[in-house]
């Protein structure tokens, strides 16, 4: 079972969250389930409103962020080159969008905003 843990210093709050889905499913949508008031706009991966920064827990693998998820980071100013390579053994945080960042059901992240 994936768990996650939405911290926002932010606006104060600090979410704890199992998933128990047996699919994949975005940060923000696990964030609508729950009632984190993550920010979102377009939830397409367009605006870049739903950035966070995500880092893996106990040995989660983390997947990789797709060409169109790093064009919006890189628009938006959070990663400093499209082509940049990801680190086999990265421990983060890294920037994602939440409507593009998956949760399998063994991860576990902190996921900042």
């Amino acid at each position: 079972m994936g768990q996650v843990q939405f911290i926002s210093p932010r606006i104060g709050g600090d979410w704890s969250i199992l998933c128990r889905s047996h699919q994949p499913i975005s940060l923000l949508k696990m964030a609508r389930i729950f009632n984190v008031p993550l920010p979102v706009h377009c939830q397409e991966g367009i605006c870049g409103t739903c950035a966070v920064q995500v880092t893996p827990q106990r040995g989660t693998r983390y997947g990789h962020p797709s060409p169109f998820e790093k064009q919006t980071l890189h628009a938006i100013g959070k990663v400093s080159c499209i082509d940049e390579d990801d680190l086999a053994q990265w421990k983060g945080p890294r920037w994602r969008l939440a409507c593009q960042c998956m949760v399998e059901t063994s991860d576990q992240f902190f996921v900042a905003f």
